[in-house]
């Protein structure tokens, strides 16, 4: 509440006045001689009690209608919702992330956040400026404007498949409310709060005299399962006419099995059940050459949106493989189990290879350009220059020495387990150049450091190099279980480029081939290429075909960002420490209208506060008026007593 005249408080004083006359009233006692008083002091006694009450009783009503009087002069007003405030820069943060789909007690959690933002807006004066920013669309333009603007905007707003980041969220919120130049700011933040879209720790960059209210559902959210990840063929894409394994994660609370449903193409072709928390394998297969696509799904529950996830890949037919600069015979024995197995292909001639395995770098420097090519260096080190020389001529950016790694255990984060791996000794791969950031990628490094298999783009075409032969005196690689799982990733992970089995999640980025003309995406929208732009931004999670015309280019699949299955919400001290001392938490409707535009000047009360005036006043009257008639009924009484005593 406040008061817009507040000078008139002083005319309070004339309280005053009833009070030092009912303080100092004279008390107009009559002396009557009584030879009997017992009956007559009773009476006198109960006759005061009831005077003083009833004078207690009007001094009361007398105060409060100068007091009530007094606030109606001084214009008391209430302050908040539905009032006049000073001109405000208004941020409303709406959360329409995926989480924001959850229905809970059969309210959808994004109706109940939309209904709250409407009356933020219900409160908002004509010379307010309002922005609303929808935290589940990263790329979204919140654009200045008034209450109306706003309104459409938020009835507009429907869960969107981005991942909310609430820091950043409220950090922009911040700037545009600092930087709008009136008086009075304020960021409204209406959100499931969920831990995962607060990253990073320590309190957030929000103006020290900017209020945020935010609004927190009590309660906790219900338990919820999601699909959060799908990996096909360990990685690598499946090769035709062969079947395939199709590994599902599944996340969530409980401990009852979870069914599993891998689809592909609609169609129902595995099924299995996995706990919360595990893995489930699943076989489909064989599969003709080209793209496909599908969704594994499990039984819906209150929160949708993680219940299925797509894939896509590309079948294709197996590597064509050379050999070349004479192999190792554990080579060869490896390359014969993929060879029976149908898993790859000996290129008869190594001009009409796919894939090159050039031990000693024998024709690296004379491969056909855009081949990829493993390099296995020499078992004797004074074949270590002409290696080195063919490297240089071949555009690697990398060279082998002698003296390396003695004995250790190398470690990479590889698709492909490398078991109890030990390398008893290893040369060493040291890059060229000035600058070692161009170099490459280190796949897998001993704990000191040192690379023992690097990637690099060499001028004829990618290269992978190692830094031990494949010889069981320099590695236990060659005579492991892990031989033929890691030469078989060595042959097809260039082919895993190109087939593609990665997701992105909405709002990520397709990059379009140069002759893709569209995207269709997942509701039958068509996003046309414009001009030379290879890149389009996703929107919405499902299948997205690149096509050519009506040529199927490419199709990739978008998901949700696994953190949305995680509904925790921030712990209030959490959200206190990252947000700061100005914020103001609301746990009902009726708490977000109490909490929303503090400085407001809500509807005056002057008439209800003069008509209660006026309502004690004629108690006050009537109650006076019956007390004279009472006083006199007594006093009557009372000579009528004195007269019969007196009579003999």
């Amino acid at each position: 509440m406040g008061l817009l005249n507040p000078l008139f408080l002083l005319a309070a004083a004339a309280v005053a006045v009833p009070l030092l006359l009912h303080l100092f009233q004279k008390q107009d006692r009559r002396r009557i001689p009584f030879p009997a008083l017992r009956y007559l002091q009773r009476t006198a006694k109960e006759h005061a009690r009831s005077i003083r009450f009833r004078q207690l009783l009007l001094l009361l009503l007398r105060v409060g209608a100068l007091l009530l009087v007094v606030l109606a002069a001084a214009r008391l007003h209430l302050r908040g919702q539905g009032g006049a405030h000073p001109p405000t820069a208004l941020a409303i943060i709406l959360d329409n992330s995926p989480s924001s789909g959850l229905v809970q007690d059969d309210v959808r959690r994004l109706d109940e956040l939309r209904e709250l933002a409407l009356r933020s807006l219900d409160a908002a004066g004509e010379d307010d400026r309002i922005w609303v920013i929808r935290a589940g669309e990263p790329g979204d333009i919140a654009p200045p404007g008034g209450a109306a603007e706003a309104r459409t905007r938020v009835l507009e707003t429907v869960p969107g498949g981005g991942a909310a980041d609430l820091a950043a969220s409220l950090e922009r919120a911040a700037a545009l409310v600092r930087d709008a130049g009136l008086p009075r700011g304020e960021i409204h933040l209406l959100s499931d709060l969920q831990a995962s879209s607060f990253p990073g720790e320590g309190p957030l960059l929000l103006p020290s005299d900017v209020p945020v209210v935010v609004y927190r559902r009590s309660g906790d959210p219900p338990e919820n399962r999601g699909v959060t990840e799908v990996v096909v063929g360990g990685g690598l894409p499946p090769l035709a006419g062969q079947r395939t394994q199709v590994a599902v994660r599944v996340e969530g609370e409980g401990e009852a099995p979870v069914p599993v449903r891998l689809l592909v193409e609609g169609r129902v072709v595995a099924a299995s059940q996995v706990t919360p928390g595990g893995v489930a394998i699943l076989e489909g297969g064989p599969f003709p050459r080209g793209w496909i696509s599908g969704v594994v799904e499990i039984d819906p529950d209150a929160f949708r949106g993680d219940d299925g996830r797509f894939f896509a890949f590309q079948v294709r037919p197996p590597p064509t493989v050379a050999l070349t600069g004479g192999p190792s015979p554990f080579l060869a024995e490896a390359f014969g189990v993929l060879l029976s197995g149908g898993r790859v292909i000996s290129a008869p001639d190594p001009a009409s290879a796919g894939v090159w395995i050039a031990t000693e770098g024998v024709g690296v420097e004379s491969r056909p350009s855009g081949v990829p090519v493993l390099v296995l260096p020499p078992s004797d080190p004074t074949l270590l220059p002409a290696l080195n020389r063919r490297l240089t001529e071949g555009g690697v950016p990398w060279q082998v020495e002698a003296g390396g790694q003695g004995e250790g255990r190398p470690r990479g984060d590889l698709p492909v387990a490398l078991g109890n791996l030990v390398v008893r000794e290893a040369y060493r791969l040291v890059p060229t150049g000035e600058s070692t950031s161009g170099a490459g990628s280190i796949l897998v490094s001993f704990p000191a450091g040192d690379p023992w298999l690097v990637e690099a783009e060499g001028a004829r075409g990618p290269v992978l190099l190692m830094g031990s032969p494949l010889d069981p005196q320099y590695s236990t690689l060659p005579v492991s279980a892990a031989m033929v799982p890691f030469l078989e990733w060595v042959l097809l992970r260039w082919a895993a480029r190109e087939g593609s089995t990665s997701t992105l999640a909405p709002g990520g980025e397709l990059q379009l081939p140069l002759d893709a003309d569209r995207v269709l995406e997942p509701d039958g929208t068509v996003q046309m290429r414009t001009g030379t732009a290879r890149v389009l931004v996703t929107r919405q999670p499902g299948l997205h075909r690149i096509q050519r015309g009506d040529t199927l280019l490419e199709v990739v699949a978008v998901n949700l960002d696994p953190s949305e299955s995680r509904l925790v919400p921030l712990p209030a001290d959490l959200l206190e420490e990252r947000v700061g001392e100005e914020l103001r938490i609301a746990r009902s409707a009726a708490g977000w209208g109490r909490e929303i535009f503090p400085t407001g000047e809500g509807p005056e009360v002057w008439q209800p506060l003069l008509l209660a005036a006026l309502l004690l006043l004629v108690a006050e009257s009537w109650l006076a008026a019956t007390g004279r008639r009472a006083s006199r009924s007594e006093e009557s009484v009372l000579a009528d007593l004195q007269f019969q005593v007196r009579s003999p």
